[in-house]
C-alpha cells in the first residue's frame, strides 16, 4: 500500500494537491521536496494540506544539476520506507529535477506517477498498474489558498435575480444591438451616482439622451431597480445594490444565473462567486465571477460599457490585460472570458486570441449558456 508520496514543489500547485485528496490516492503522508526558490510555494501548500489530515513533511532538496548529488539525497529518502510504501508524484519540479526523480524511484523499484490534469487521471510510469480516475474536488478558497491567495471580501450569499429583474436581464440581452447607448448611459448615472455616494442622480447630466433611453428607464423602473421623477428631472436608485444593478452589474448577475443552472446540470464543483477580492503579499485583485470546474480555475470578467470607438480609449486592452494579469491566480490550467455587452475591436479580439482569453459579445450574449458550456467542457 502507498502510505506516502513524494511531491516536487513547483509554481502548480494543483497536481501535487489533488492526489492528496483522493479518496482512493489520499496517503497518511507528504513528502515536499522543497528547494530555496520554492519556500514560499510550500509553505502555502502545506497550510492547505494539513487540515485534511494527511500528515506534512518538508524536506529541502538540493536541485544542483548533478544527477549523482540529488541521486544520493533521493535514496537516503527512499531508504527510510518499507518498499512500495513510498511513491514519486512526478508532475511538480523543474524538468532536471522531474527526470532524475525518476530515475532514481524506478531504479528502486518504488512507483511513479504523473497527474493528468487535462483528464482528471493518475498515470503510473509502470505500465502494469492501471490509471486511476481522479474523484477529489477542489473548493474555490481551498484553490486559491495553494497558490499563495486568500479571498478577503465577496458578494456573500447572493439572493439571485427576482423575476422581474431576470425578466429585464433576458430584455437586455434579446435586444443587445439596439441597447447598447442606453445601457451605457445609464452605468454613467449609476457610476456618477455611487462617486458621489448618493442614490439619486439628475437626468441632465446626459446632453444627448439615446432614443432608447426612455424605454429603459421604464423596464428598470417595472423591475424596481429606479423611480424616475420627471419634474424634477432626476432618477432614484432603490438602493446601493440596485445601483450597482444598473452600472453593470446586471451583467454579472445574468451570468451568474446561467451558471447556476449549468451547475445543476453537474458541471460546476461548487457555486459561483461573485465580486471577489482577492489578495496576496503583493497585490489585492478583484474578480467578477470566478468557480471550479473540473479541478480548473474559470475566471470571467463582465463589461457593460464601451469597449471600442472614439470614446472608449483603450477600455477593451485594459480589461483584456486586467484578465490575462489575474489569470495567474490559479496557474496555467486557469481558463478566463471576457463577456462584453459591447462589441470588440478587431485588434482587442485578436489580443484575446493571444492572451487565450475567451470572448462574448454582442448577440453572442444571447447563446451565452451554450457558449459556457463548451468552454468549460474545452471545446
Amino acid at each position: 500500500m502507498i502510505s506516502t508520496h513524494v511531491c516536487m514543489v513547483s509554481a502548480q500547485a494543483a497536481p501535487n494537491l489533488l492526489p492528496l485528496l483522493d479518496d482512493q490516492m489520499k496517503p497518511k503522508e507528504v513528502i515536499l521536496l522543497v528547494t530555496e526558490q520554492m519556500k514560499g510555494r510550500a509553505d502555502h501548500l502545506r497550510d492547505v494540506i494539513k487540515p485534511t489530515g494527511v500528515k506534512v513533511t518538508v524536506q529541502p532538496f538540493l536541485a544542483t544539476g548533478e544527477f549523482h548529488s540529488m541521486q544520493i539525497q533521493l535514496e537516503t529518502l527512499i531508504s527510510s520506507y518499507p518498499e512500495g510504501s513510498i511513491a514519486l508524484n512526478v508532475t511538480g519540479g523543474n524538468k532536471w529535477m522531474a527526470i532524475t526523480a525518476q530515475e532514481v524511484f524506478r531504479f528502486n523499484n518504488q512507483p511513479v506517477f504523473y497527474v493528468d490534469i487535462e483528464t482528471d487521471r493518475i498515470l503510473f510510469v509502470d505500465s502494469q498498474r492501471e490509471p486511476v480516475a481522479l474523484t477529489a474536488r477542489i473548493k474555490l478558497k481551498q484553490y486559491l489558498q495553494a497558490y499563495g491567495y486568500d479571498v478577503i471580501g465577496e458578494q456573500t450569499s447572493p439572493s439571485g435575480l427576482t423575476d422581474d429583474q431576470r425578466n429585464l436581464c433576458h430584455y437586455l440581452v434579446n435586444f443587445v444591438d439596439e441597447w447598447g447607448g442606453a445601457i451605457g448611459q445609464l452605468n454613467y448615472l449609476a457610476s456618477e451616482a455611487e462617486r458621489k455616494s448618493t442614490l439619486s442622480i439628475s437626468l441632465t447630466l446626459l446632453k444627448t439622451p439615446d432614443r432608447e433611453f426612455e424605454s429603459l428607464l421604464k423596464q428598470c423602473q417595472g423591475a424596481g431597480i429606479l423611480s424616475v421623477d420627471q419634474s424634477r428631472k432626476q432618477i432614484a436608485f432603490a438602493d446601493k445594490q440596485a445601483r450597482f444593478f444598473a452600472n453593470g452589474g446586471w451583467l454579472e448577475e445574468y451570468v451568474n444565473s446561467r451558471l447556476n443552472e449549468l451547475k445543476s446540470e453537474g458541471l460546476l464543483q461548487d457555486s459561483s462567486h461573485l465580486n471577489m477580492k482577492i489578495s496576496s503579499p503583493n497585490a489585492t485583485n478583484e474578480v467578477d465571477v470566478a468557480f471550479m470546474a473540473g479541478n480548473r480555475l474559470h475566471i470571467i470578467e463582465c463589461k457593460t460599457r464601451r469597449l471600442t470607438g472614439p470614446n472608449a480609449g483603450s477600455a477593451g486592452t485594459e480589461s483584456l490585460y486586467k484578465l490575462d494579469s489575474i489569470s495567474e491566480l490559479g496557474g496555467l490550467a486557469t481558463r478566463s472570458m471576457l463577456v462584453s455587452y459591447r462589441p470588440l475591436g478587431s485588434a482587442d479580439k485578436q489580443r484575446a486570441t493571444d492572451l487565450r482569453i475567451k470572448v462574448v459579445e454582442g448577440l453572442e450574449l444571447r447563446n451565452i449558456k451554450s457558449i459556457m458550456k463548451a468552454w468549460i467542457r474545452g471545446k
